[in-house]
């Protein structure tokens, strides 16, 4: 929020250098982003916390200052305002919470009698508001000043009585900026017995918008319930002034006191009849908030041995008074103003706040042994050391994504839109790591990076189960045309499977099988998905080409993704002793069907050769000449050892015989 030096000055009617003001209000918790200079002025631009919108205003700005300074501080404007004419429109309040109490006047026979203020004009265009009428600029200065959005309607162009309620069934509103929006049944309008005027604590109707040929006028002026106005304007793709306030919360207390200030304004530029103020309240107005603290409470939590009356100074400052005194409890009211101050937590954070953070006393801790059972947290962080002593690169990345991304992979029908995105390219929970992944890829690409290795653990989540899961996913992408002369290193499937391989060896994760991958993104013939005893728990390989224009790329990309929550916690290594005996190894070779896995020879040979068995690798696969077509040959080495005794010849080739005959029987095996 960008406010003029000159106005918080006039504000806390003291005029301290701006270094020091800026100082003063970021302790208290009211960051300064920047300073720049504006016309023989200065603009302060302010980046505030959302639970703050009583400061989205110099008067909310000025309230704190004066309170941290222990300056007297009078936040409302009290105008004498009385109207000439009866307001002639009914207003009916159909969304009652949502809308409890409304304002409305209405103006007419508008003639200007002196020049329009220049400090009006120069407080819009520091702030960044466009200036559009007069009356439309005059609320908007207000809003600045008090922190109350209003509205201008053009009176002519409304038809009958003003509705609040909620949007019908395929309800459609033009707000100004010539944006068509679809309205859904929780969007609260302003209607007249037509269509809506406005979409409520957001933006005007252009339909209903003044202009220069305007005549007759009808300012509105209401408070509405933050919880109802929150997240709408960014369901939509857009951010106004209005929106801004509203979903952080105005002061109920407001509204009218807004409206009669800048009525008084505009009485000082223009002569016109104006109506009575018409102000509809209804039971479902907001009450203010009582809390209990106890000074024990506070001191407890904040080291601090603060009098009571030092802790009522400090809150009545902050305008929260004292409404009640027994022996353990003090009862606080909490001002119109503060949505932020619910429990007594809060109560004790402002005393903190005004006290100064810096002032509160250190408390030095006896130092204490214990003992830690390791947790999920130590897991997570050594699969990240492992990742990085394999060369990847740790990236970090937010849980949404944009719909483009799914959309360039081909999975959006599986994505699980947010109802309140942050933005447009926030507006979708990820399923997989891989998009995420893909979109650092990209922005690494584009900066001349034509070698990258990045992993994540990150949360995904399921559309089917409603679940999110831990994964940890990985990418490698390398498309270096000119390395160094000591590197010739071949990234392909069977590199990144080895990674992996020796990622469940280092945990001491067993039972791991590799199987053909059923996942469309991958490459169907450099692809696995990877298994724990009988459970998917990841997949690994070469993207799918289908993908690769697409993404923008020149080349594949490598990619993996495993259900961290799958993986046994296997803290303690088993040890065995080496055999004193000799090991016996044999080489086989057969002719089988090109469709038979690794994983199926390997099931038949531990079915086979039960007894003595250490270990098969294969060395060879071979598909050329002398091999019947759909065979391939394939060759291994089988260890048989014993702990016990160094095995006979008899042992060894009763146990080769029993693989022979196995290979044969099940897997229509010939041996070579």
């Amino acid at each position: 929020m960008k406010v003029l030096y000159s106005n918080i000055t006039k504000a806390i009617k003291a005029k301290p250098k701006i270094e020091s003001l800026c100082y003063d209000l970021t302790l208290i918790g009211i960051e300064v982003d920047e300073i720049k200079s504006f016309q023989g002025d200065k603009i302060i631009d302010f980046d505030l916390t959302p639970n703050r919108g009583d400061c989205f205003s110099v008067k909310g700005l000025a309230r704190d200052y004066c309170a941290y300074k222990d300056k007297k501080f009078s936040s409302v404007t009290k105008s004498s305002f009385k109207g000439k004419t009866k307001f002639n429109k009914k207003i009916n309040l159909f969304a009652k919470d949502a809308c409890p109490a409304y304002s409305a006047v209405s103006i007419t026979n508008l003639k200007l009698i002196k020049k329009f203020p220049d400090y009006i004009k120069k407080t819009l265009k520091a702030a960044g508001i466009q200036s559009i009428h007069p009356l439309v600029d005059i609320v908007n200065f207000v809003m600045l000043e008090s922190g109350q959005p209003m509205h201008v309607f053009d009176q002519d162009k409304i038809e009958g009585d003003i509705e609040v309620r909620f949007a019908k069934t395929k309800e459609q509103i033009k707000i100004l900026g010539e944006k068509n929006l679809k309205l859904s049944r929780d969007c609260l309008v302003i209607a007249d017995e037509k269509e809506p005027i406005a979409f409520a604590g957001i933006s005007g109707g252009l339909n209903h918008s003044v202009s220069k040929k305007t005549q007759n006028f009808l300012i509105e002026s209401a408070f509405f319930s933050p919880s109802i106005i929150k997240g709408k304007a960014r369901r939509y793709g857009f951010q106004t002034d209005a929106s801004q306030r509203f979903e952080r919360g105005v002061d109920f207390n407001l509204h009218e006191d807004a409206l009669k200030e800048a009525l008084a304004i505009i009485q000082e530029i223009y002569q016109a009849d104006i109506s009575n103020v018409e102000t509809i309240k209804n039971k479902h107005f907001p009450k203010k908030k009582v809390i209990n603290i106890s000074i024990k409470d506070v001191n407890l939590k904040l080291g601090t041995d603060l009098k009571e009356n030092t802790i009522k100074s400090i809150l009545n400052r902050l305008e929260i008074k004292l409404i009640k005194k027994n022996k353990n409890n003090l009862t606080f009211e909490v001002p119109s103003h503060r949505f932020d101050l619910s429990i007594k937590e809060d109560l004790i954070e402002e005393v903190a706040r005004i006290v100064g953070y810096d002032n509160l006393p250190q408390i030095k801790n006896d130092s204490i042994t214990q003992h830690y059972e390791k947790s999920d947290y130590d897991f997570i962080n050594q699969i990240k050391t492992f990742m990085t002593n394999k060369g990847f690169n740790e990236v970090i990345n937010y849980s949404f994504l944009d719909r483009q991304v799914l959309e360039n992979l081909d999975i959006e029908n599986k994505s699980i839109s947010i109802k309140n995105p942050l933005n447009h390219s926030l507006s979708t929970l990820r399923t997989s790591l891989l998009p995420s992944l893909a979109t650092n890829l990209e922005f690494n690409i584009n900066r001349g990076q034509n070698f990258l290795s990045i992993f994540e653990m990150g949360k995904s989540f399921s559309n089917d189960t409603h679940m999110e899961y831990l994964n940890l996913a990985g990418l490698i992408y390398d498309d270096e045309k000119f390395k160094n002369w000591n590197t010739n290193q071949n990234y392909d499937f069977y590199y990144l499977k080895g990674i992996l391989e020796n990622l469940f060896a280092e945990f001491r994760i067993e039972k791991i099988f590799w199987k053909k991958s059923q996942n469309d993104l991958l490459h169907p013939y450099a692809s696995a998905d990877i298994y724990l005893k009988n459970k998917l728990i990841g997949t690994v390989g070469s993207i799918n080409p289908r993908f690769i224009k697409s993404l923008g790329l020149n080349k594949a990309f490598l990619y993996f993704e495993i259900k961290v929550e799958s993986l046994p916690r296997n803290d303690l290594g088993k040890l065995i002793a080496p055999s004193i005996y000799p090991i016996s190894q044999r080489d086989f070779s057969f002719e089988i069907d090109n469709k038979v896995s690794y994983e199926q020879i390997e099931n038949c040979i531990h079915i086979s050769s039960k007894n003595f068995l250490i270990g098969t690798k294969i060395f060879d696969v071979y598909d050329g000449k002398n091999i019947s077509d759909g065979k391939k040959s394939i060759a291994f080495r089988i260890s048989w050892g014993s702990s016990k005794k160094t095995l006979s010849e008899e042992e060894i080739n009763k146990e080769a015989n029993l693989i022979i005959s196995g290979m044969q029987k099940k897997l229509g095996a010939i041996l070579r």
